[in-house]
């Protein structure tokens, strides 16, 4: 992977797809389009999505999303995540026309099985920033401060919030390398990781703080106080590795970033405002077609027509799908019996668009 020789670093924001799937859905009311289908969390990650495009121009973006189906950390332990409930029906059935929208929008999605977003971001994260980018790292979840580095920061467009070194250190007490050490302790309830039972934030900080790993930790348990800390430690032990594990976040997952594959491009005009449609989203069909700009007259030299092969150049260069306007050269005032000198043909191109246009004039 080459490292780009530019005075600024481009900027990729990847995007933790699966946990906006959430977030909207659990915080709008829920919408429905009319032939009943359940709209709200397609409406809150779309808006979401479009904002930080609109307001953040990255150089390259990406969505990363949970596959189906267990991951490894299922394999390490069997109750990892056992405590959430299944995802609701309505949540559900929304998650392909999520896929659509970000297909639509012409933005590559990470998916792999057996790997969960995290681990996806994580590792091309590492990969851009060896590739010589500025990463942003949307989500909410601080389990993601483990990968803030001087070019990985997270933000959470909800509560707009960067978050770099400072605020790893502010919310773990340690650097983000050292985060998962602190998991490692305290566990997260959130994805049902036990950690050590009977340690706490507080302690789990405090221990990593004056040890620095889990490892160190348990090699010098004969320094550990008070008694009850390290009777807890010893006992288990195994669990704070295991726990660890399970809470860092794989940067080896079998992604790969390639700086073309993940550049902003145009959307896909025609299926993103038919899918918009068929949501009902009809003021975001409105922002996404403006209307169209003013368009431009131009003029051409006088071309006289003396045979019938000029006549067929004219005729040849009429635009058979663009604006046409016609306007006839008359010898006197207009009026039905005024002679016709010539007759002009004006063509316009839309400002935006480019397209070509090819003027002719007509002189009998």
């Amino acid at each position: 992977m080459t490292s780009l020789q530019t005075d600024r670093r481009p900027t990729l924001y990847l995007i933790d797809g699966s946990a906006y799937i959430y977030r909207a859905f659990f915080a709008l009311p829920a919408l429905n389009n009319s032939k009943g289908l359940q709209t709200n969390a397609v409406y809150g990650f779309t808006t979401t999505l479009l904002k930080i495009i609109r307001e953040h121009k990255p150089d390259g973006l990406a969505v990363a999303f949970d596959e189906k189906g267990p991951t490894l950390r299922h394999e390490e332990f069997k109750d990892y995540k056992a405590q959430r409930p299944p995802m609701p029906d309505g949540m559900k059935a929304q998650i392909p026309y999520i896929h659509r929208v970000v297909e639509a929008l012409n933005i590559p999605a990470a998916r792999q099985a057996g790997y969960e977003a995290d681990d996806l971001i994580g590792t091309l994260a590492r990969q851009a920033e060896q590739a010589g980018y500025d990463v942003v790292i949307v989500t909410g979840d601080k389990d993601m401060l483990q990968l803030v580095t001087s070019h990985v920061r997270i933000y959470d467009p909800v509560k707009d919030k960067w978050s770099s070194n400072a605020e790893c250190v502010a919310k773990f007490g340690v650097e983000p390398s050292r985060v998962i050490e602190v998991m490692g302790l305290m566990g997260d309830a959130s994805d049902n990781i036990p950690g050590v039972k009977g340690i706490g934030e507080k302690t789990a900080m405090k221990l990593i703080a004056q040890f620095g790993t889990i490892d160190e930790l348990l090699r010098r348990l004969d320094e550990v106080t008070p008694a009850r800390i390290k009777t807890l430690l010893s006992e288990q032990a195994d669990q704070a590795r295991l726990s660890r594990k399970l809470a860092t976040i794989d940067i080896q997952s079998p992604v790969e970033f390639h700086p073309e594959s993940y550049r902003i491009k145009p959307p896909h005009e025609e299926p993103l405002a038919e899918l918009l449609r068929e949501l009902e989203f009809t003021s975001l069909l409105k922002s996404l077609q403006p209307s169209p700009k003013p368009l431009e007259a131009t003029t051409q030299a006088t071309i006289i027509i003396e045979d019938e092969a000029a006549a067929k150049r004219f005729v040849d260069g009429v635009s058979k799908d663009g604006p046409l306007g016609l306007h006839c050269l008359l010898a006197s005032q207009p009026g039905v019996h005024t002679d016709v000198l010539g007759l002009a043909r004006r063509c316009w191109r839309s400002i935006a668009s480019g397209s070509p246009w090819h003027p002719h004039t007509w002189t009998p």
